[in-house]
């Protein structure tokens, strides 16, 4: 361990550390500047998944000797908070909040992802794959447009588990409990204060879109508690002044921000804790090193960025624009006071933690935390909260404020025992708080009225088809990698229009029929999906199977005729 009194470093480390960074940063910019888009999206295919590997072993590795020095700084007191308020948040995520999809088809597109690593070790998603022996086999791959942590995070299970339909749930659900856990470590390690702590990991676990989105397969929950835990190494960091907890905050960093595209902003965050807590760090090489680990270990994410820089994201406008911002504030700014799926209470505790005479250093921190996610979405063209299911990017926005709002709710603690000293406060608190939630906000978590009735309907569809889909047949579908993930083969729809002869080859290999899933896409106002499914028809003609209608959608699966075979 370095001690906090280490002597001045000489030039010689200055020199060392500096040559270090200029060659890293001139070697990834050669490379990530001077690779042509679709060769670098051929490379990363390959390297996300080296890359992600190695963060999670190092991570793994510096969290067994951090964790093992930190369990002596608590005792059965934090264990039992912490166990219970684990416990209260699994179950509410597995027994209130309705487990199902709600940002279609983003969420089965990760689960695809995450099967493609497992089995294959390749970063994208299939629009051809068969499954031979339970394994997925693509014989088209696409890299995504989005970062890769969360799918690896499934792959990683689905190596363990194998892919099934429940998987991402239950990791959704597990960040749950973990964001809960962390929470309140962060906040005892950065304040030293327990009621604080409690309080923080308490309206966490009681957020209503918090445990929404949890019984949801989206990427924005596992986000959010990566987040948290690069922050939790920072304050392990700040505690020890060990460099292998050093390293550690570098690696959990690293990981974090290559979950959402604005996970980044995290990374100022962790400096400003350290500028704030251990300041005199910045006079030292090592904190430097540990800043070059960083680069290493989010090279392959810096070059993805670059990759997909010209992705349009669902619009022709331009995706970044201050000319958005007014409209959007207009929306999330009053989603914090006076929206029915959020706690108003929880806005004035943080504003009441924030307020404090004598502000503890880290506070400037976790307010900066709240505010660079709450801005950046108001920059994004679709960064309204009411904006189709974008309230789940409010959910970055959740931790640095339940850390504010448990410190204010400590501070108006202090004032009622100091008023009633004989009363009861902190069990008086915890029950305010619970009945608050069961009163007003059980219902937003229970409901499923986002908006996405047609899409999620057409899933449950799909889903029902499986059973007789199974085996030697394949399906033509807008959303292949759903039915694989399913272990049904599938393909891209569009394979088909492009290729005609593609479908006498199908029919030729799959016995057992070629089918086509007459999906939501196929229901909408877009021109070009809609003329995927009628092309397709019209090269082979088809007969309904199984049909299903919900409201003025229409459901079919068709099995298309066998080519004619000349004698």
């Amino acid at each position: 361990m370095i001690g906090i009194d280490a002597p001045r470093p000489s030039a010689k480390a200055w020199v060392t550390v500096a040559s270090a960074w200029v060659v890293a940063v001139a070697a990834l910019l050669a490379w990530v500047l001077g690779t042509p888009a679709p060769s670098l999206r051929a490379q990363l295919k390959i390297l996300q998944l080296w890359s992600l590997e190695t963060c999670v072993f190092l991570g793994l590795s510096l969290a067994a000797v951090v964790l093992s020095d930190l369990r002596r700084a608590l005792d059965r007191r934090d264990v039992l908070a912490i166990s219970m308020l684990i416990a209260l948040a699994l179950g509410l995520v597995l027994g209130l909040a309705p487990r199902t999809n709600r940002i279609f088809y983003d969420e089965h597109i990760y689960q695809n992802i995450g099967q493609n690593l497992a089995d294959l070790g390749r970063a994208q998603m299939c629009n051809d794959g068969t499954l031979h022996d339970g394994r997925l086999q693509c014989s088209s791959g696409e890299y995504n447009k989005q970062p890769y942590a969360y799918p690896h995070v499934l792959s990683l299970v689905y190596r363990v588990f194998g892919v099934g339909t429940t998987t991402a749930f239950a990791v959704n659900a597990i960040a749950m409990g973990l964001a809960v856990g962390f929470l309140y470590l962060l906040v005892f390690f950065l304040f030293s204060d327990r009621v604080a702590a409690f309080f923080a990991a308490l309206l966490l676990a009681l957020t209503p879109e918090q445990l929404l989105w949890s019984a949801t397969a989206a990427a924005e929950p596992s986000a959010s508690v990566a987040c948290i835990a690069a922050l939790l190494a920072a304050a392990c960091f700040v505690r020890s002044r060990s460099t292998v907890s050093l390293a550690g905050t570098a690696v959990a960093a690293a990981y974090a921000v290559q979950f959402r595209p604005e996970s980044f902003l995290i990374v100022p965050v962790v400096a400003l804790l350290l500028w704030q807590r251990a300041r005199d760090e910045f006079t030292r090489p090592r904190l430097w090193w540990a800043g070059l680990l960083l680069l290493a270990l989010t090279a392959i994410h810096v070059a993805h960025m670059v990759a997909v820089r010209n992705e349009g994201w669902g619009t022709t406008q331009d995706r970044m624009s201050l000319a958005y911002a007014a409209a959007n504030l207009r929306v999330n700014g009053w989603f914090y006071l006076t929206d029915a799926r959020f706690p108003m209470t929880c806005t004035l505790l943080a504003i009441l933690g924030l307020s404090g005479r004598r502000a503890e250093p880290g506070r400037l921190a976790i307010a900066c935390y709240f505010l660079s996610l709450f801005a950046i979405a108001l920059l994004f063209y679709a960064g309204s909260y009411d904006y189709g299911a974008d309230i789940r990017y409010s959910l970055a926005t959740y931790p640095p404020m339940m850390i504010l709002a448990g410190l204010g709710m400590a501070r108006l603690a202090g004032w009622i025992e100091r008023l009633a000293p004989r009363l009861p406060v902190l069990p008086a608190l915890t029950a305010a708080v619970v009945f608050q939630f069961l009163w007003w906000y059980s219902p937003v978590v229970r409901s499923t009225a986002d908006g996405a009735w047609a899409a999620r309907a057409d899933v449950e569809f799909a889903r029902s088809l499986v059973p007789g889909l199974r085996g030697n047949s394949y399906v033509l579908t807008h959303n292949p990698g759903m039915f694989q993930v399913w272990g049904v083969n599938a393909g891209q729809m569009s394979l088909a229009v492009t290729n005609p002869a593609y479908l006498d080859d199908l029919a030729a290999r799959f016995t057992g029929g070629v089918y086509l899933h007459w999906n939501f896409w196929c229901n909408v106002q877009d021109r070009v999906q809609r003329e995927f499914c009628a092309k397709v028809l019209d090269l082979r003609p088809g007969e309904p199977v199984r049909e299903f209608r919900e409201g003025d959608q229409h459901y079919i699966l068709y099995r298309l005729e066998a080519p004619v075979r000349k004698r």
